[in-house]
């Protein structure tokens, strides 16, 4: 079975004089972020049993990691601006778009990642 290489969109909501970007990610920040978990807490009773607090599945509570290959310098300088500039972008994935923070960035050995605070679900 040949893995698809997932892309994503990243553009800012106000003007940009750089504009947007389309990204192919490297293969393992497909699994970073194909994450989620619910707002619940498990707490053990003395009779053994447990109670359960559920209160549901929020986009705002995923970190993305969006890593990619840099192609240039001027891949990390976009991301770098993005985390320097403006403190919400939109990020179009193959599962909708987001608006989310763009809390850091690093380079390690030319794979730059940004990781994004999701904020919400927009479409």
């Amino acid at each position: 079975m040949t893995q698809k290489r997932r892309i994503v969109g990243i553009s800012t909501l106000e003007y940009n004089p750089v504009g947007a970007r389309t990204l192919y990610l490297v293969p393992t920040a497909r699994q970073a972020m194909m994450r989620g978990t619910r707002r619940a807490t498990r707490t053990p009773t003395l009779d053994g049993g447990a109670i359960v607090y559920d209160a549901g599945f929020s986009y705002s509570d995923m970190t993305w990691q969006i890593s990619i290959m840099a192609q240039s310098p001027a891949d990390e300088a976009f991301m770098r601006m993005l985390v320097m500039t403006y403190n919400l972008v939109r990020i179009s994935t193959g599962d909708g778009v987001f608006d989310a923070v763009p809390a850091s960035w690093n380079n390690v050995d030319g794979i730059v990642t940004l990781e994004a605070w999701v904020m919400e679900q927009v479409a």
